[in-house]
């Protein structure tokens, strides 16, 4: 188990001790990805934002607006806006390329045309939540600014429809020979992110819906396996998330 996971577990324990102080919700999380990475041309809107997968995972939140007299009166402001979110996501994302190089009838061309990619990412981590009204207003619509820290399992996948890159490895454009990583990795991420609950009006007060969108970022340039060595290859992988959300108040 790597010191990650084990960081996680512990931090998860020792929530559920105080948890009888704290207010819990549970939820689940399914929205679109569009994937940054080294596949298309930098500088190309289809190359940048036409890397379309899906993501879904589950959500635990926990608040504290409901512990009374062990805080300060200095620091009431800030519990009766804050809330802790730990995630658990699987992100999927399949790759091409896109482009002046994919376009034309260049030898290389073809090879670019026929490579395919995928990037599968598994989250795990910790966000901080900011909401602009108090949480104890139970309002119709409240929206929040997050940011957090992401541990990422990632499993990147490359081929050619012309035949087995392991064999023939030059089915792929030079750029990319022995810059290739194809093996399952660890990396970390940081997130930043903007998002609304939503409470309809006569609804079950214990149901929330959630829109959400999210900046993260990547401390590794390997998540869909490929780094080449180039000058438009400056910038570690990233990608937005937009979901929606169904959270459930547990107390």
């Amino acid at each position: 188990m790597t010191k990650q996971y084990v960081v996680i577990l512990i931090f998860l324990i020792s929530l559920n001790c105080i948890a009888q102080d704290l207010k819990s919700e549970l939820g689940i999380i399914s929205g679109l990805t569009s994937m940054q990475t080294d596949y298309g041309e930098r500088g190309h809107f289809g190359s940048s934002y036409a890397n379309i997968g899906f993501g879904v995972g589950g959500v635990y939140y926990l608040s504290f607006d409901n512990i009374r007299n062990r805080w300060n009166d200095k620091t009431t402001n800030f519990k009766d806006h804050i809330r802790l979110r730990v995630e658990l996501s699987y992100m999927q994302t399949n790759l091409i390329h896109r482009g002046k190089y994919t376009q034309g009838t260049r030898p290389f061309t073809k090879l670019y045309n026929a490579m395919k990619g995928k990037a599968q990412i598994i989250n795990y981590g910790l966000q901080f939540e900011y909401t602009v009204f108090n949480i104890s207003d139970q309002r119709t619509f409240n929206p929040y600014l997050s940011m957090g820290f992401l541990g990422n399992r990632n499993i990147p996948k490359l081929e050619s429809t012309l035949g087995d890159i392991n064999t023939n490895p030059s089915l792929i454009p030079s750029i990319y020979n022995n810059r290739t990583y194809l093996n399952g990795n660890n990396s970390t991420a940081i997130i930043l992110g903007i998002g609304a609950r939503i409470r309809p009006k006569g609804y079950n007060k214990k149901a929330i819906y959630l829109i959400d969108f999210r900046w993260q970022r990547f401390n590794s340039d390997k998540i869909e396996g490929l780094t080449p060595q180039i000058n438009a290859n400056k910038y570690n992988d990233w990608l937005l998330f937009i979901s929606l959300g169904y959270i459930f108040n547990l107390n």
